[in-house]
């Protein structure tokens, strides 16, 4: 009896030492473990493929470096294939079953819209998902807390620059038929409404099925001078190569065809790969500098050296570089919040966040009015397969 008295107090020494008290869920004296539902197969799994390893690139030189207040992080991830259903189920196991502190990077409107009630009911938080939804900033939800800027932003940038700058007025919408094209062609039809025009075409196609032909067809009987587009990589490098395919057999020049702008949710480098030839004039606003600039960028440098340390197989691109920043401000927040860290104190602490600087061309704030760190869009063109900066948009006439 004795010796079993000994081996329990042992036991209860040792969980003692492991997580005080009043720790909060998925916080140990030595470890913060934090759960993300993202896109790992499919045709849209390069997004969470990508985020995920520029996240980890930021996570693993924090862990080398000792942690976060004596904590390492400590990331599991589940694949939802891109699909709501799965990332409701993913994110309750790693609430319930996986008991980790908070969501990180979960992929996609769609995916994050299913996910936010159940967050809001076991008030979760959720940082950095990887969406420019205004559902998802406006009304400000107290669980979700937004690094990039919106897609409202993204576009009314293009509707700048297209309408306001170049005179073209015939905008059409290709868009991906669920929450996440929504939100783009609805930030659209706003942009559009501000200068008294509407769009003059739309077209849709199925989330995780790439039927554009269509949409394609639609659109090219309205004869666009420009085309916003909300879909993925593939769906979008279809939808573009295929019309610059028949409007070269016409005898047609790059000049008069319309020009594509993809919100950056699209997986620029990515598209740039599949569009290959068919790749100029094409416009992607981006949440992150593109790589090409990013020696005018020392956070962009840090993130190079990083991706080539931890992941050295991945080639550096805007995705995994927005996971990257992201775990950055993520990192920052927790440093701040403090030894005795709870979900609300990490809360707070972020929305008492005021321009934080961390070297890529933004600054960071948030408030309890605002849970989007970053109010910046760097608009984008390809040209022979890389991005540039549109500094001019008379460039792309």
């Amino acid at each position: 009896m004795g010796k079993r008295l000994i081996a329990l107090s042992f036991i209860l020494a040792v969980l003692f030492i492991a997580a005080p008290s009043d720790a909060e869920q998925g916080v140990t004296n030595n470890q913060i473990t934090i759960g993300m539902s993202t896109v790992l197969t499919g045709p849209a799994s390069f997004l969470g493929i990508d985020f995920r390893v520029g996240a980890e690139a930021y996570f693993n030189r924090v862990n080398e470096g000792g942690g976060i207040n004596g904590r390492k992080l400590k990331l599991i991830v589940y694949d939802d294939g891109y699909e709501p259903k799965a990332a409701v189920e993913n994110v309750t196991r790693l609430i319930k079953k996986d008991h980790v502190f908070c969501l990180f990077g979960n992929v996609g409107t769609p995916t994050t819209v299913a996910v936010k009630p159940f967050l809001e009911q076991e008030k979760v938080p959720l940082f950095a998902p990887f969406t420019g939804a205004e559902s998802l900033r406006n009304p400000v939800s107290r669980y979700i807390l937004n690094y990039r800027a919106s897609y409202n932003q993204e576009v009314e940038v293009f509707i700048q620059g297209l309408v306001d700058t170049l005179g073209l007025k015939r905008i059409g919408v290709f868009y991906q038929d669920d929450a996440y094209g929504q939100a783009v062609l609805d930030a659209t039809r706003h942009a559009l409404a501000r200068r008294g025009l509407s769009p003059v075409a739309t077209g849709t196609y199925t989330r995780n099925l790439e039927d554009v032909y269509n949409a394609q067809e639609t659109l090219m009987a309205a004869k666009p001078h420009a085309v916003v587009m909300a879909g993925t990589y593939s769906a979008c490098a279809k939808f573009i190569s295929g019309w610059k395919r028949q409007a070269f057999i016409k005898g047609k020049k790059e000049s008069d065809i319309p020009i594509f702008m993809n919100v950056s949710f699209v997986g620029p480098n990515k598209l740039a790969e599949l569009l290959d030839k068919y790749g100029e004039r094409v416009v992607v606003t981006q949440v992150v500098p593109p790589i090409q600039a990013g020696a005018n960028y020392p956070a962009v440098v840090e993130y190079v050296e990083s991706l080539r340390k931890y992941s050295p197989q991945t080639r550096p691109g805007s995705v995994s570089l927005e996971g990257y920043l992201a775990a950055k401000v993520f990192v920052e927040i927790l440093k701040r919040a403090g030894k005795e860290l709870t979900r609300e104190g990490f809360i707070r602490t972020a929305e008492a966040v005021r321009d934080l600087d961390i070297q890529a061309g933004n600054v960071i704030g948030f408030s309890d009015q605002n849970h989007q760190g970053s109010q910046t869009v760097y608009p984008t063109f390809i040209k022979d397969g890389t991005f540039h900066l549109i500094r001019d948009w008379n460039a792309l006439k």
